[in-house]
């Protein structure tokens, strides 16, 4: 199977933010890519992946309620073996979409909104899915990149913990739902806070200021 890009290849854009899907559309089409399809919703982009057969799909992780952009990926993986996936998130740490993110097929390229500074590093991330998806070895390159941000360090548990201090959920709450005492998740998000540098001795400021870090580490 050849490893070369197509020179125009064809685009298929899945993203539920109408203004960010129009925007990269448009960045796209100028600078020549030919974007064949968009659309917000995952059942219509199988069907336009099955009309349009795209060489690379631009896929947001979130699509609201229902399938999301992870379900997307490995549908069109699965029925079109060399498509380019490039899964776009505004999440440094892909843990933190609380997605089942480890299901992404191989080969995938991972893109945060924030760089999205310049069409060039969209183009660059499709022309890279298609190349690696080609590639004999697709399924053994990673699909996820290194955890970058303030929550690099914390543990798949920690991070888990923290994503439901950020819901709002007390600690008796978060026990119940992981079945271990509230003892065990008050030392969690003591741990947690350390880990990210926040010394206070206020349990409500410190769920305060772990919720902050995360929502900075996710661009809000």
């Amino acid at each position: 199977m050849s490893t070369h890009a197509p020179t125009v290849p064809r685009v298929l854009v899945v993203e539920d933010d109408a203004f960010t899907r129009a925007t990269v559309c448009g960045a796209l089409r100028d600078a020549g890519v030919n974007v064949v399809a968009d659309t917000a919703s995952a059942a219509e982009a199988l069907d336009l992946a099955a009309r349009y057969a795209p060489h690379a799909a631009i896929i947001d992780l979130d699509l609201g309620n229902g399938p999301d952009g992870v379900d997307v990926a490995v549908a069109l993986r699965e029925a079109s073996p060399p498509i380019g996936i490039t899964i776009l998130t505004s999440y440094g740490d892909p843990r933190l979409t609380g997605r089942n993110v480890r299901d992404l097929p191989g080969a995938s390229v991972y893109l945060t909104k924030g760089e999205l500074r310049s069409v060039d590093a969209v183009a660059g991330a499709i022309a890279t899915s298609i190349r690696m998806a080609s590639s004999p070895r697709a399924r053994s390159i990673p699909a996820l990149p290194r955890p970058r941000g303030v929550t690099a360090h914390l543990t798949d548990v920690q991070i888990e913990v923290a994503r439901m201090v950020v819901h709002g959920l007390s600690n008796a709450e978060i026990a119940a739902q992981r079945g271990v005492s509230t003892s065990s998740v008050e030392r969690t998000v003591m741990r947690i806070a350390h880990a990210l540098g926040i010394e206070t001795t206020s349990a409500t400021n410190r769920r305060v200021l772990i919720t902050r870090a995360f929502l900075r580490n996710i661009g809000h």
